[in-house]
């Protein structure tokens, strides 16, 4: 995942973009510093690599503008492929600002700001969900999505891969199948993920041998965010979280995916496995103003402010069209429309 991404010329940052948690100005510095060094010492032609913790570091230089461009991605992220990204970005800069870098407005940078998004977009972020059969991984997978995301399904012996637009983020959403006789292939399917969500129905059986999925996770993807769904917290013999966490070893979020209430919650769980958070994360941001905003226009209905409403379906409507949504966008923009006529009359 493309965590940050920062432009510095003559080593003071001119363009900043964050998709993640960002580190701090120090432990930015100490990354740069040694950029600093590698380069003096001639240890990269083009690109450079270095790591810090549980993030890679991929970065190249302009000599000739004293420009660094660096990219702040996972562990688990395909190097050539970022390179290409990060090479055009470097390509873009150079030809848009490259003769004006002297007297540059630095407002101006803004226009990187579709390509990044872009560059985000292409460097998708891997969440797999695995559990066994039963536990409710589709529901939670239908959950994230909602009717309203588009999605592309690629059907497998092994489940669903899609890749799922959540605000104005891009994700692709493993669902594997969980009928014992695919085992030979979890192997295989969970290696790159970024993230993986373990899927349990909370019942104490499914629990126990569902940990079997944190050792596969340890093998095939160490360096993944991961964490458990303890799905069906409704049934009578459910297990409470504390006991889950404490069979599993791992952090655990209770779930109900029938309630499609709770999808904001979901996709809460997916920004915090993820290191991500709404400052840091602006992408996401629509997504939960958008379904606040649905909350207060259903009130205001209900309390007969006709008005209030169609002013929220009028905000709700430009949120979706600004984030691609174009299915709720015509819905709400038609309910204003209807309550506009139903005041003139």
């Amino acid at each position: 995942m493309l965590r940050q991404v920062y432009i510095l010329k003559d080593g003071n940052i001119i363009y900043e973009k964050n998709f993640g948690r960002n580190l701090t100005f120090e432990n930015f510095q100490s990354i740069y510093e040694e950029i600093k060094i590698q380069a003096s010492y001639g240890f990269f032609d083009d690109f450079g690599t270095s790591y810090y913790f549980k993030y890679q570091i991929l970065y190249t230089i302009d000599k000739d503008l004293g420009v660094t461009f660096i990219f702040i991605i996972g562990l688990n992220d395909d190097l050539e492929q970022v390179k290409f990204e990060l090479k055009k970005l470097k390509k873009e800069f150079v030809e848009s600002f490259g003769d004006s870098l002297d007297n540059l407005d630095l407002t101006l940078l803004e226009i990187l700001n579709p390509i990044v998004e872009s560059i985000h977009k292409n460097i998708k972020t891997k969440i797999s969900l695995v559990g066994f059969s039963g536990v409710g991984k589709t529901t939670i997978t239908n959950l994230i999505r909602a009717e309203e995301i588009p999605s592309v399904h690629i059907p497998t012996i092994t489940g669903k891969v899609s890749t799922i637009k959540i605000g104005k983020l891009y994700f692709h959403l493993w669902d594997f199948a969980g009928q014992e006789q695919f085992s030979y292939l979890w192997n295989d399917f969970i290696y790159g993920s970024d993230a993986v969500l373990i899927i349990t129905d909370s019942r104490l059986e499914n629990v126990e041998k569902s940990r079997y999925f944190v050792e596969l996770i340890k093998d095939q993807c160490p360096n993944a965010h991961s964490a458990v769904i303890g799905n069906k917290q409704d049934l009578h013999d459910a297990l409470s979280l504390e006991k889950i966490e404490a069979i599993m070893g791992l952090r655990t979020y209770p779930m109900i995916a029938i309630d499609p209430n709770n999808r904001e919650k979901m996709i809460t769980i997916i920004a915090e496995i993820l290191d991500m958070n709404m400052e840091a994360s602006p992408l996401l941001k629509p997504i939960f103003e958008r379904d606040r905003l649905i909350q207060l226009a259903r009130k205001s209905l209900e309390e007969g402010e006709i008005e209030e409403s169609v002013n929220l379906f009028e905000q709700i409507s430009h949120i979706c069209l600004d984030i691609g949504d174009h299915a709720l966008y015509r819905e709400f923009n038609e309910k204003a429309e209807r309550l506009r006529r139903y005041i003139k009359d």
